[in-house]
């Protein structure tokens, strides 16, 4: 008994007809019709009966009838199952930031360059909702702002140093400053992102020391947004150096004092043992992004 088999009686069946069988499957009469005359012998039972140029079940084909259908459903679970494994085996869900993903980009696509067998999977929000994400599960690696996840079940390795500065169109007054105070920001009209909580805070957090208030009069939740209304001068705005001298229609200035922004790259502990993360690990490592140990065991 094999699962064509059964897939085949399965469609006679429903079409009461082999010849109808055959069309909806697809594949020639003959072989439907092998196939249900192989599951006869190996019974030793007729299945079917003729009855008005129809095919209709014997009493014992209705009972071979409910147990097909319980293992052809049996079945699809298992496949749809081992599908999911394999995808979950050749794939990364990565959590980042909107302002983190714009910085992280070109080592995601230099990662997907080095390996094309591996799928990435990028999933959005703040910092804390993505240690929650990573906590439960659904997502694999989290690269967000910060020093505080939770060592019991994450690993956490800092990955770099990220000035933040203050940026404005070219025809902007400040256009020409290499420095600004945050006084002097305070002047401008904003925009910022709502759901970059932690990097609101820290540059919130500055002006509260500096005892000035902002003006953030436009917020958006697409970095894009931002910047093009930075680039249009209806407003200035706050970037990682990185992201900003990306984009040659914008002048990035320096902060005094200067402002820096941690991130780092969790991950479950007990993940090391999925090649595919370990593989993306490792690349991190390999390439700086992440400090030592190199052994990503001692992180088990």
């Amino acid at each position: 008994m094999k699962l064509h088999q059964l897939r085949y009686f399965q469609e006679v069946c429903r079409q009461h007809s082999i010849t109808k069988a055959a069309e909806e499957l697809h594949i020639s009469q003959p072989a439907v019709s092998a196939a249900i005359r192989e599951l006869e012998e190996e019974f030793g039972l007729r299945l079917f009966k003729r009855s008005h140029k129809k095919l209709i079940l014997t009493t014992e084909g209705s009972y071979f009838s409910l147990e097909v259908e319980e293992l052809l459903q049996k079945a699809k679970q298992i496949a749809d199952d081992m599908t999911r494994l394999q995808k979950k085996n050749t794939s990364i869900r990565v959590g980042l930031p909107p302002m983190i993903e714009a910085l992280e980009i070109p080592l995601l696509a230099l990662f997907h360059k080095d390996h094309p067998d591996i799928r990435l999977e990028l999933h959005h929000g703040n910092s804390l909702s993505l240690r929650k994400a990573l906590q439960d599960d659904r997502i694999d690696i989290a690269i967000v702002s910060g020093q505080d996840g939770d060592q019991d079940t994450m690993a956490a390795r800092a990955m770099k140093r990220s000035e933040i500065v203050y940026c404005v169109n070219q025809s902007h007054p400040y256009a020409r400053e290499k420095v600004l105070s945050l006084p002097q920001v305070a002047q401008d009209d904003l925009v910022e992102i709502e759901n970059s909580q932690k990097f609101r805070e820290t540059i919130l957090e500055r002006f509260h020391q500096e005892r000035c208030t902002p003006r953030i009069q436009w917020s958006t939740t697409q970095l894009y947004t931002k910047i093009q209304l930075i680039r249009s001068g209806v407003a200035g705005g706050f970037l990682y150096r990185t992201v900003a001298e990306r984009e040659p229609e914008l002048v990035p200035i320096s902060l005094n004092p200067p402002l820096y922004y941690e991130i780092e790259m969790l991950w479950q502990k007990n993940s090391v043992e999925n090649e595919t993360i370990r593989t993306f690990l490792e690349f991190a490592r390999k390439h700086g992004v992440i400090k030592e140990p190199e052994n990503l065991e001692q992180t088990k």
